[in-house]
């Protein structure tokens, strides 16, 4: 498989989609997770999932030492805190504030159906100028039509909509121009977050020739060193 990925990886570098991956595909922490990706992927999704973990908040340091790395990012913020409530939005200007020195080419947040999150949402945006992505974490890619004509773009976790039986070319033919990011994910039918090897390989390339054409980043959302590489090698190859 190595040599494999090593011949695909070449023909990454002439591609136009871009090819992530998670911050925590080794049991390690994230600087050594970038580095191990840095001779596979374009980018790196840094994970910050819990806003009441202790320890998950950045780290000034840890920051500084990301950036120096001159790997590109995106961040997908804390998904645990109800973003309908105004005060709640103070932690995600905190998580902002402390990753500003990575410049991620987008902000990652799961969306909400409230009125008051979109209310909230447009302030912050309006507030601190960064790139944002709305993503459906679960079976909600509906609530996409619910997103105001602001400078927000969609992040289609596509493995979730596969997983809760849903198809891929719905998305694209309703949400395609607005798409700014692709989270891409198999199922086994009980979990997803799993090897690409679960998804038809014409589903896998319908997404990769769309994520082509609009020179999009595909995040291998898979957090298993092995199931990366096996997905990663699938994805190429096609």
């Amino acid at each position: 498989m190595r040599c494999r990925l090593f011949c695909a990886a070449v023909l990454r570098r002439v591609s136009s989609m871009r090819i992530a991956a998670p911050s925590f595909i080794k049991r390690a922490d994230r600087i050594t997770n970038v580095r191990f990706l840095q001779e596979f992927v374009d980018e790196v999704e840094l994970l910050y999932m819990s806003s009441l973990y202790e320890g998950d908040e950045p780290d000034p340091a840890e920051v500084a030492e990301l950036a120096a790395t001159g790997m590109r990012f995106n961040v997908h913020m804390p998904y645990d805190i109800d973003l309908s409530k105004k005060e709640n939005w103070a932690v995600i200007e905190r998580y902002a504030e402390l990753l500003l020195p990575l410049e991620a080419h987008t902000h990652t947040l799961h969306i909400q159906k409230e009125d008051s999150f979109f209310e909230h949402l447009i302030n912050f945006i309006a507030k601190t100028d960064l790139p944002v992505t709305l993503e459906n974490g679960g079976d909600d890619a509906n609530l996409f039509g619910l997103i105001p004509n602001e400078p927000v773009w969609i992040c289609a976790d596509l493995g979730h909509v596969l997983h809760y039986g849903g198809t891929v070319e719905d998305i694209i033919r309703h949400w395609g121009r607005d798409i700014g990011l692709i989270h891409l994910h198999g199922s086994d039918g009980m979990r997803d977050h799993q090897s690409l090897k679960y998804i038809d390989k014409n589903t896998l390339r319908l997404i990769k020739n769309f994520a082509e054409l609009q020179e999009l980043t595909v995040c291998v959302e898979v957090f298993e060193e092995n199931a990366f590489l096996e997905s990663l090698d699938i994805l190429l190859s096609l």
